[in-house]
């Protein structure tokens, strides 16, 4: 439970002092008055002497109190600071922060003794985790292996869950697969992004498997996303524990949308050769039997059927080149590509030309991201330029990517002669060795490219290669850790989801902690959201890549007095999504999650006010870090986000933005999650209970 309040006790052991200097008052004017008395009048100073007590006695207790006042003034109660510091030490897991005294303290060397001892305890600690690091180095370097070759190599999704259908871990192809989806995050839901009904099908299957005794525990299946946009062919794995029991699946996710959608251009392509052909077809067999079985055919009669067959044979080219489109385009589709960085591709050809041919190939323009099979591609290009320098009989060559009518391409450019169209067509009959009979037109043809020739100034000319353009893959984030939390098996053997919330562990439940940056600060009187940030808190670790993070629109200019606090301009939120957009992803990043905030009440009213606009509630349950520390530490500590972080040893980066603010109130929020439960503070409703939350939040929620 939290300490007394220690200005209360102050207060106390005043009156305490006051009382006791009372009483001696009242015994030292008794004395004296029974001295004072006469033999002859023993009455006769009893009245006046009395009164003079009672004035001595009031002086001489005002005159203590004053003289404690001004010690307590000069001499801070150091005792209660000192208590309040190793208490924290002692439910803190970190020992980094030392004890706080006032220089004049009164107290010896009870500090320095108490300093000592914590130095003793921090000592030991260190010993206990040096010798926990050695103990378990060897594990950690082979689950380093483990988790390179799981999240980083691995192309396929890769999800695992327990059997209430919870994340403990996921791949970083599955983040490309579900395209960063909110909803994707550790403790979330797979059923947020997967239709459940073909899922829960395989699944009850296995079960029935295993109780059956039986060891071939996967299988495979087709599903939908739950947006039903894609098929995903998935395969299936229980996951058993110790004891032989299944805890939980492993699911390996890959789309098949752009396969079932090239078998169905090939069905088409077979519909069109069935129908689109024959009618033309049969109207030039007719109109050709006709002039051929009459040839003395008058003059208009002739005309009609010669343009019966000029129309016809025009209408037959034209289908034949759409089918031949869509056919490139089929057979691109199937041949496998993956984005191509083009100073990978072009390094690798310079150094294979310069190695084998002596030829130099210099590199040009800025990167470009191309689609291709990388290894055949290079073969192609290397054929090419090797053919190029014997044609031009040069040794130097350059090679540039760029984009082009929506459209990237490749250029081999080279001083000299330049190559005619039937010189590029024996280029690209030439054989590529290392491909058997393949040449450098099929190689081409796959990626969809039909080469040409075309000058490059200054006497110079370029075979030009069309390719296909592909998206820079979001291969850097713009604030990530070092190694990305993608899993927590803790979540495996944590209590049920589904359990009454008010029963759970603290430490079990998932956290959305999340900050916002406003116009101002009367969300009642039109200032509205401009920036919203969130970062996920899962089995008390912040899982620092999983963060929500928008700059938004606000409908208004941001007033100058509030750029100059937190940073966001009119400009930087210009193209930026309007509130309408922007709550409902953050609604379904937090999921069923226990939303986090410092000083709530001031963001949960700017996002109550705008649930009807965007048809979304937030019925989540809300804490306040605020109330938190104000539990935990008492009122006289500075409770600022600030003074928390300061105290709790958390580094602040970027403080005024949401994402900052979201990030250092995560890691205060695990902080006093550990100082809580070692106060025996462990559930949700005791802290609930204990910190009011529900009424101080109501209470604050109307002063904004």
């Amino acid at each position: 439970m939290p300490a007394p309040d220690p200005p209360a006790k102050r207060h106390l052991l005043w009156w305490v002092v006051a009382l006791v200097a009372l009483v001696a008052a009242l015994l030292i004017g008794a004395a004296w008055q029974a001295l004072a008395r006469t033999p002859g009048d023993p009455d006769a100073l009893r009245g006046p002497m009395a009164l003079y007590a009672m004035l001595a006695s009031l002086v001489f207790a005002g005159a203590a109190v004053a003289f404690y006042r001004l010690l307590a003034a000069r001499y801070p109660d150091a005792s209660a600071s000192l208590a309040r510091d190793v208490r924290a030490l002692l439910e803190a897991k970190t020992l980094d922060r030392g004890l706080r005294v006032p220089p004049r303290h009164g107290l010896g060397d009870l500090p320095a003794a108490l300093e000592s001892l914590v130095d003793a305890l921090r000592s030991a600690r260190r010993e206990t985790v040096r010798a926990m690091a050695t103990a378990t180095a060897r594990t950690e370097q082979e689950k380093g292996w483990l988790e390179l070759i799981l999240l980083e190599l691995v192309p396929q999704a890769v999800v695992v869950c327990n059997l209430d259908h919870r994340i403990l871990l996921y791949n970083q192809a599955t983040g490309r697969l579900f395209r960063d989806h909110p909803a994707l995050g550790l403790g979330r839901s797979l059923l947020e992004l997967l239709g459940g009904q073909a899922l829960g099908h395989a699944l009850e299957g296995l079960e029935l498997r295993h109780k059956s005794g039986r060891r071939d525990l996967s299988s495979a299946f087709v599903c939908a996303t739950s947006d039903a946009t894609r098929m995903l062919q998935a395969r299936i794995a229980l996951v058993r524990d110790a004891g032989g029991d299944a805890n939980g699946y492993a699911l390996s996710l890959e789309d098949i949308s752009t396969e079932l959608e090239g078998r169905r251009a090939g069905e088409a392509l077979r519909r069109a050769l069935g129908t689109e052909l024959r009618g033309p077809l049969a109207n030039l067999r007719a109109a050709a039997e006709i002039v051929a079985g009459q040839p003395n055919l008058g003059g208009e009669e002739r005309r009609a059927f010669e343009t019966v067959l000029t129309s016809e044979s025009q209408r037959l080219s034209d289908a034949l080149d759409r089918l031949a489109e869509s056919a490139e385009e089929h057979a691109a589709a199937a041949w496998p590509m993956v984005e191509i960085h083009s100073p990978d591709l072009f390094s690798l050809a310079a150094h294979r030309l310069q190695r084998d041919h002596g030829l130099t190939l210099s590199v040009a323009g800025d990167p470009e991201w191309l689609i291709g099979d990388s290894q055949v591609l290079l073969l192609a290009l290397c054929g090419l330029a090797e053919a190029i320098g014997a044609h031009a009989g040069v040794s130097e060559l350059e090679i540039a990517a760029g984009q082009e009518h929506k459209r990237s391409f490749v250029e081999v450019r080279w001083q000299g002669q330049a190559a005619p169209s039937g010189v590029i067509d024996d280029w690209l009959d030439l054989p590529l060795a290392a491909l058997g009979d393949t040449s450098i037109r099929d190689v081409l043809e796959r990626h969809g490219a039909e080469p040409w020739s075309r000058p490059a100034g200054a006497g110079r000319h370029a075979l030009h290669i069309p390719l296909q353009t592909a998206q820079a893959p979001d291969l850097v984030q713009t604030v990530a850790p070092a190694h990305p939390e993608l899993y927590d098996f803790d979540l495996m053997y944590a209590r049920s989801f589904t359990g009454d919330l008010g029963e759970r562990r603290l430490k079990e439940l998932a956290y959305v902690v999340f900050d916002t940056e406003t116009t101002g600060l009367r969300p009642a009187a039109g200032d509205e959201i401009i920036s919203i940030a969130a970062v996920r808190v899962t089995q008390g670790r912040v899982i620092e890549n999983e963060v929500f993070d928008q700059l938004v629109h606000p409908g208004r200019p941001i007033p100058k007095d509030s750029m100059r606090f937190h940073g966001i301009s009119d400009e930087m939120v210009s193209a930026m999504p309007p509130i309408t957009a922007t709550l409902p992803r953050f609604h379904a990043f937090a999921g069923d999650a226990v939303l986090v905030a410092h000083n709530a009440a001031f963001d949960m009213k700017f996002i109550k006010l705008k649930e009807p606009q965007c048809g979304v509630e937030f019925d989540n349950p809300v804490v306040d870090t605020l109330l938190l520390a104000l539990l935990v530490e008492g009122p006289d500590e500075d409770l600022t986000l600030d003074g928390l972080s300061e105290r709790c040893g958390v580094q602040i980066v970027a403080r005024h933005s949401a994402r900052g603010d979201a990030l250092v109130t995560a890691h205060v929020l695990v902080h006093l999650l550990d100082r809580l439960e070692a106060r025996g503070i462990r559930t949700f409703q005791e802290v609930m209970h204990a910190t009011g939350m529900q009424e101080a939040l109501r209470l604050r929620a109307q002063h904004f």
